[in-house]
């Protein structure tokens, strides 16, 4: 028996409802999760916020709503206690993992910071590994708030969240125990403390968009200031990538743009110890940005090479685009004539001097400058112009 036109009709609005609403909600569910290592320690303190109770699955055979739990490892041991009765200590099994949760929407507290979602704490390589499992969007509300000052325009956040999305997705996965660092190792990840209104629109209003380049996600780096021009990634890295080429910058106005630092000669002579100090330094090769790749140190032992890249290491400088000169301390030379008139003996060469580093920007240089797109969004860029200016060919589209 065949149905009516109108119980087909019924049935096709079904199929229509199922076919358009669904996809929406598996995309929506399918958000990933991503691991942050945030703490690597001997002993870490969690605890809720105000009266509310964070649960702790794995000290007992049930999840425990407590106030605080400090876990200590020593001795080849791990132990805690709970709710800062620090005169009762229970030994944790050697394999242990424990889960801390809550309901709570400020988060868990763990050191001076909070954070979303929930903490995982297990013993690896003799340390205590704290890493913080939440959804990837709001991993990026706190990463474009603690990665660019929130008084930038939105676009110039926008072009952030899209970036810092991108480089997130790239890298999970690739580590069976985490995905990605909290610090500058990968993209800092301060917690909720780094959320702000504006920031989670830029957040929001750019959800689920990344960069592509021959539809695969690029490694979307960036950095604070370029000093005038980015970097090709292969000045830098082992690979010239085709979407992170050297373009001009407009971080003029950047905190950054020029700075200079001075390195004692009882510091270098520690720094450079291998060749006795330094009596001497040279400038080999620039890159067309005017980035050092090679310069040769010379001292009272020796001579050697060594990358930009590895001197500003050394000497904790901001970037590796800069110039270098060795200066004498002042020498007060008295000019009066002793008794019989003889003229008083020249000083020696004098051993007091410093490394005077005069440069420009901050970071590696390569990928988008945060504060060239500031300044572009400042001249009425939205974050897709900024984007595509800061990496050449890409696609901006959802993943």
């Amino acid at each position: 028996m065949s149905a009516s036109p109108t119980r087909k009709s019924g049935w096709a609005i079904i199929f229509i409802a199922i076919f358009f609403i669904s996809p929406l909600k598996v995309i929506a569910a399918k958000e990933p999760v991503i691991r942050v290592l945030i703490g690597e320690e001997n002993k870490a303190r969690f605890r809720a916020d105000a009266s509310k109770s964070i649960f702790v699955q794995g000290i007992s055979s049930k999840q425990r709503p407590i106030k605080s739990i400090n876990i200590i490892y020593a001795d080849g041991t791990a132990t805690y206690s709970i709710n800062n009765n620090l005169n009762s200590w229970f030994e944790l099994p050697e394999n242990f993992n424990l889960i801390i949760k809550n309901n709570d929407d400020r988060g868990i507290w763990y050191k001076n910071r909070r954070y979303a979602g929930e903490l995982r704490v297990f013993l690896n390589d003799q340390k205590l590994q704290i890493i913080n499992y939440l959804k990837l969007e709001k991993y990026l509300k706190s990463v474009v708030g603690s990665e660019m000052p929130k008084e930038f325009p939105l676009a110039a956040l926008q072009a952030q969240a899209i970036a810092a999305r991108t480089y997130a997705l790239k890298l999970l996965g690739k580590n069976e125990v985490f995905d990605i660092h909290s610090t500058q190792a990968s993209q800092v990840y301060l917690g909720l403390e780094a959320e702000t209104a504006k920031i989670n629109r830029a957040v929001r209003s750019t959800s689920s968009l990344a960069l592509f380049y021959e539809n695969k996600l690029i490694e979307a780096v960036f950095h604070s200031s370029s000093g005038g021009r980015t970097e090709n990634s292969g000045q830098v890295w082992k690979y010239q990538l085709p979407y992170l080429r050297s373009v001009i910058d407009y971080d003029q106005n950047s905190t950054k743009y020029r700075w200079s630092k001075k390195i004692s000669s009882s510091e270098l002579d520690k720094i450079f110890s291998d060749i006795g100090g330094l009596n001497s330094i040279q400038i080999k090769r620039k890159s067309n940005s005017d980035r050092v790749l090679v310069i040769k140190l010379y001292g009272p032992r020796g001579t050697r090479n060594i990358s930009g890249k590895n001197l500003r290491k050394n000497l904790k400088l901001l970037s590796n685009k800069f110039d270098v000169s060795l200066k004498f301390n002042h020498i007060n030379l008295d000019n009066k004539l002793v008794e019989n008139s003889a003229l008083k003996p020249l000083p020696p060469i004098p051993t007091d001097y410093f490394l005077l580093v005069n440069g420009y920007g901050a970071g590696h240089g390569v990928g988008m400058s945060q504060w060239g797109a500031k300044a572009m969004a400042e001249r009425g860029a939205n974050f897709r112009k900024i984007l595509r200016h800061f990496y050449t060919g890409v696609q901006i589209k959802s993943y």
